[in-house]
């Protein structure tokens, strides 16, 4: 079993490399919605230690004859809504609740699994013998009843809720040990209002949209990444040189500090001094190619192949020259093997997958594996005040 406490306890968080599982919920559904085959539980034993949820409500029989909600992933661009008192069957009590309702189910839009059951399953896996020693993230993004999932996350983890107020970036891997991080972006932190409603829940925020700069004094959680592909790509080809070209000017632009932003008139304008910039801050990659026609499965198949697989590692690589590059402070010797340990600062940490499996987490655990010195030898191999190498 992959256990990224091998890698040292004493580690940061934002020293390590590991799976991310996007759309980590939907295992069923029609070919064009379906992101994923196992439930958390067998993701997490698989080696995901990041998972991307989308919580809905869910119309579903209630106590007798009286309709509940029921708190469930989905995957979709939108949610229709309307607000009803509605039995709870995460919270056990009527709750005002947003239902919800998927519009284009045709279009790949499908329910996934509850988020009891979500919670269950993570609980199950920090408290058993391989899993005391881990984390797991679980980030909700697009959610709506942010109350309710927080309450729920609250009731179902008990005391295996992260709880600590800090900057989690900088966070040993003792000190998230036998916990879930109970994610949550901003603007679904923000309408938790009440302090017992934040207990537990901790506040990420994606760098990136809209670009700011890591605050070092943040409490959470900072990344720098984002995904998709044109809907209209259809082609396999296509969309993976569009992945691999998207992914390269995200990592790149969260090194130099800089981002193009589209004006009124589309037209692109340099943003100076809005990126990351910190190798503190988690980079996230994305080696997905979802989208509303074909199989995602299949396609996704292909994309692990030995030949297109190489991409992915390109990536990666690309993210950690860039970083050296660009933002290595200068009082580090990037030439010096004495700065091996600090070079695992600068590269991208969270890789987003479709269809974990073992092998996939194995692959990108694997990063971890390339050790300080060999850091330093492809950095001798850079002209870091000149120009570039491709790897």
């Amino acid at each position: 079993m992959i256990k990224y406490s091998r890698l040292g306890m004493d580690r940061q968080l934002n020293e390590i490399v590991f799976a991310g599982s996007h759309d980590a919920a939907i295992t069923s559904g029609a070919e064009n919605a379906q992101t994923q085959s196992l439930d958390v539980l067998g993701q997490a034993n698989a080696g995901v230690r990041f998972f991307d949820i989308r919580i809905g409500a869910q119309t579903v029989a209630g106590p007798g004859d009286t309709k509940g909600v029921q708190l469930r992933a989905f995957h979709a661009q939108s949610l229709a809504k309307d607000t009803k008192i509605r039995h709870s069957t995460d919270v056990g009590r009527d709750v005002e609740v947003e239902r919800n309702k998927l519009k284009h189910e045709s279009l790949g839009e499908a329910w996934g699994l509850g988020l009891s059951k979500i919670l269950r399953d993570a609980k199950a896996f920090v408290e058993s013998a391989d899993g005391r020693s881990e984390f797991l993230i679980l980030k909700f993004d697009k959610c709506s009843n942010w109350a309710l999932i927080a309450e729920t996350c609250q009731k179902v983890l008990g005391n295996r809720i992260f709880s600590t107020a800090s900057n989690v970036n900088t966070m040993l891997l003792s000190q998230l040990a036998g916990k879930v991080i109970c994610a949550f972006m901003t603007p679904g932190y923000s309408q938790l209002k009440l302090a017992n409603q934040r207990v537990g829940i901790t506040h990420i925020k994606n760098l990136y949209k809209p670009p700011a700069g890591y605050d070092q004094n943040f409490s959470g959680l900072q990344y720098w990444g984002a995904g998709g592909t044109k809907i209209n790509n259809s082609s396999f080809d296509d969309k993976i040189r569009e992945n691999i070209a998207t992914q390269r000017k995200i990592l790149r632009s969260a090194a130099t500090g800089i981002k193009d932003k589209k004006t009124t008139f589309t037209r692109k304008v340099k943003q100076e001094g809005c990126a990351a910039a910190n190798p503190n801050a988690m980079g996230m990659m994305y080696w997905t190619t979802t989208g509303v026609f074909k199989n995602i499965q299949t396609r996704n198949s292909q994309m692990w192949d030995s030949r297109r697989l190489a991409g992915l590692d390109a990536i990666w690589k690309s993210g950690f020259e860039d970083y050296i590059s660009n933002a290595l402070p200068e009082n580090i010797d990037a030439m010096s093997f004495s700065s091996g340990g600090t070079l695992k600062l600068f590269m991208p940490n969270i890789v987003m997958i479709d269809f974990a499996d073992t092998h996939k987490c194995e692959h990108i655990y694997g990063l971890n594996t390339v050790a300080g010195v060999e850091l330093v030898k492809v950095c001798q191999k850079l002209d870091i005040h000149g120009g570039r190498h491709d790897f």
